[in-house]
C-alpha cells in the first residue's frame, strides 16, 4: 500500500514538471509574439511620399537658389578687395602706437591703440565696398563719411586752423579728393558712436594712404553755433618708446 502512494506521488510529481515551461522558452516566444504583431502594424502602414511641386514652386526655388550663391559671392569678392586695399593702404601706425582722446564734458577719455586704428582702416575699405551696393538714401546712413579738412569754427588757442594741418583737399585735382572718415569703436558704450575717426584720402596712385585720426573737442557743450561743437581736432600719435 506505502509503495503504490509513493509510485503514485512520483508520477504526479513528473507529469506536473512536464508542463512546466522554462522561462528561455517564454521569453522567445514572447519575442516572436511582438515581432509578428509588429509586423503587422508595419504592413498595415500606407506610406506616401512627397507632394511633388509644381513648375512655379521648381523656377522659385532655383531663383532664390541662384540670389544665394550671388550673394555669397559677392560678399567673397567685397571682402577680398577690400583687403587687397588695405594692404596697398600707406602711411599707418604702429601696432603699439596710442592715440588718447582726453575725458570732458562728463564724457570718458579714450585710448586707441595703433592695432585699433588700423582695423578701424581696414573697416573703412570694407564699408566703402557695402556702400556700392546701397540706394542713395541707404548710402547716407552709412558710418563712411566724406571729410573735407574745413577749418575749425573756433580755433583753439595757439592751434592749427584745420583738423589735419598737413592735408590738402582740393576737388580740382585728382590726387587731393576729400578723405574718408571711419568712426572708431566706443569702448565705453559699443552702441554709441565715439568721438574719434581715422581720415584717409586717395593718392596719385590710387591706393589709399592713412592721414591721421582726429576727435571732437568732449570738453564743447555747447551746441550753439559759433562754438566750435563740431569741429575736430587732430589726435596725435604717441609712439612706443624703444627700450
Amino acid at each position: 500500500m506505502r509503495f503504490n502512494v509513493i509510485l503514485s506521488v512520483t508520477f504526479l510529481a513528473s507529469f506536473a514538471a512536464g508542463l512546466v515551461i522554462p522561462s528561455n522558452e517564454v521569453e522567445t516566444r514572447d519575442l516572436k509574439i511582438r515581432e509578428s504583431l509588429l509586423d503587422d502594424s508595419v504592413d498595415s502602414l500606407v506610406f506616401k511620399g512627397e507632394p511633388k511641386r509644381t513648375k512655379t514652386q521648381k523656377a522659385r526655388a532655383a531663383v532664390a537658389r541662384t540670389e544665394r550663391t550671388k550673394n555669397k559671392e559677392a560678399k567673397k569678392t567685397s571682402f577680398q578687395t577690400a583687403t587687397k586695399a588695405h594692404r596697398k593702404t600707406t602711411n599707418l601706425p604702429a601696432r603699439t602706437s596710442k592715440f588718447h582722446v582726453p575725458a570732458g564734458g562728463g564724457k570718458p577719455a579714450h585710448t586707441y591703440t595703433g592695432k585699433d586704428v588700423r582695423k578701424a582702416v581696414f573697416d573703412s575699405h570694407r564699408e566703402a565696398q557695402r556702400v556700392k551696393t546701397l540706394s542713395k538714401t541707404q548710402a547716407k546712413k552709412s558710418p563712411l563719411k566724406s571729410f573735407n579738412n574745413y577749418p575749425h569754427e573756433a580755433p583753439k588757442p595757439g592751434g592749427g586752423t584745420k583738423p589735419l594741418p598737413h592735408m590738402t583737399v582740393d576737388k580740382k585735382k585728382k590726387h587731393t579728393q576729400p578723405g574718408r572718415e571711419f568712426p572708431l569703436p566706443n569702448h565705453h558704450g559699443p552702441s554709441t558712436p565715439s568721438p574719434a575717426r581715422v581720415i584717409t584720402q586717395k593718392t596719385k596712385g590710387g591706393h589709399y594712404t592713412f592721414k591721421g585720426v582726429i576727435s571732437h573737442d568732449q570738453s564743447r557743450t555747447d551746441k550753439t553755433k559759433g562754438t566750435g561743437y563740431n569741429d575736430h581736432f587732430q589726435v596725435k600719435e604717441r609712439k612706443r618708446k624703444r627700450k
